[in-house]
């Protein structure tokens, strides 16, 4: 049986109660138009199904996305919001949100994925492919394949489209590491594209807590042969991607090949990584450095170019003294780092705090 034809056969067991298509991280592209691809197919197959989401969507373009295509996202805060469902199924992931226990009563159906697994994904459909560069394609390949596929007769079917485009769009950095089963993907899904919208939430713009973050990060940056690391202090929900908007804008200087930044937002320490180099695997990396929770779950993970870690503060966050609080998180950071890169010093020149 194909994948598309068994995750119809999953999903189709599931009509008794409402399914959650819950999103973990700051929704993304690619995690937005998969989402919206599996519940399109929950629809064509007679469920019920809501996109739901814990943390904001944080960068400006995905949140023109969301507006533009009035994407229904629903957000939930802790575990008495879902309730209401019965099953719960993952899209651009492989393990729930961190941050939001599930409640006993939720089944998990279904795991789509193409980032490498910590560990075995456990659910009744599981279908994770790291050798694709986007959830998306993963989708599109569905439906392209039979399960309800693009026909372009409504808004709906350009919405998920358009969606799903920009998501493998973005994922592979603008097409720079698609692999053939993206471009085919991109190519199936882009004839039933809004090509006005496209091209709206295509002009990336950054805002100016955005460009703060990136000063801070440069004045706090270390350098350890072709690694580098930086801190930046507090940082908004609602920019908080301006923390791997850094990272890639540090990855551009010529002697530095990997670099991992890193910041406080909100109740949690929230660091992103890039990478050239062949030698470093993100995911090994954010392990190797961050570990796991008390319920095994990784506070890192990532592909083949890019991770990130989100590490609870704890009782930390209640702490009105932000300069105290910030040496403490770098110095977590930093000793937790050392483990992988051992000539990191322990002692840094730049306290970015809460500085602008």
């Amino acid at each position: 049986m194909d994948k598309h034809e068994e995750l119809a056969e999953v999903l189709s067991t599931a009509k008794d109660k409402p399914l959650v298509v819950l999103l973990g991280g700051h929704p993304d592209p690619d995690a937005i138009g998969s989402a919206m691809a599996h519940q399109r197919i929950c629809a064509h197959l007679g469920i019920s199904a809501t996109i739901a989401h814990v943390l904001p969507v944080a960068r400006s373009e995905n949140r023109a996305l969301v507006k533009l295509l009035s994407v229904p996202l629903q957000k939930v805060s802790e575990p008495k919001d879902l309730e209401e469902f019965g099953y719960v199924s993952l899209v651009d992931a492989s393990t729930s949100e961190a941050t939001l226990a599930l409640p006993e009563h939720l089944e998990l159906l279904s795991i789509v994925d193409h980032h490498r697994p910590s560990g075995a994904p456990k659910a009744r459909f599981v279908d994770v492919r790291p050798d694709v560069g986007s959830t998306c394609t993963m989708y599109a390949q569905y439906m392209e394949q039979g399960l309800a596929p693009l026909k372009g007769e409504n808004r709906d079917d350009s919405a998920t489209a358009t969606a799903m485009f920009f998501g493998i769009q973005t994922d592979t950095d603008d097409f720079a590491l698609a692999t053939p089963s993206d471009f085919r993907a991109a190519a199936y899904v882009k004839s039933h594209c809004d090509a006005e919208i496209l091209s709206r939430v295509g002009r990336r713009t950054m805002t100016a807590e955005a460009m703060k973050v990136v000063k801070r990060a440069l004045l706090d940056l270390e350098v350890v042969r072709d690694f580098a690391l930086a801190g930046v202090g507090r940082v908004s929900a609602v920019n908080r991607d301006a923390i791997p908007t850094a990272a890639d804008f540090i990855l551009r200087r010529e002697d530095i090949d990997t670099v991992v930044v890193y910041g406080i937002v909100e109740g949690r320490i929230d660091g992103s990584m890039r990478t050239n180099s062949p030698s470093v695997d993100p995911a090994t990396f954010m392990q190797n450095a961050f570990g796991h929770d008390n319920q095994g779950r990784p506070y890192g993970g990532g592909r083949a170019d890019m991770g990130g870690f989100q590490v609870p503060l704890g009782v930390l966050a209640e702490t009105h003294n932000d300069d105290a609080l910030w040496a403490i998180v770098k110095e977590i950071v930093e000793a937790r780092v050392a483990r992988v890169i051992p000539d990191l010093s322990p002692k840094r020149k730049e306290n970015p705090g809460n500085s602008g």
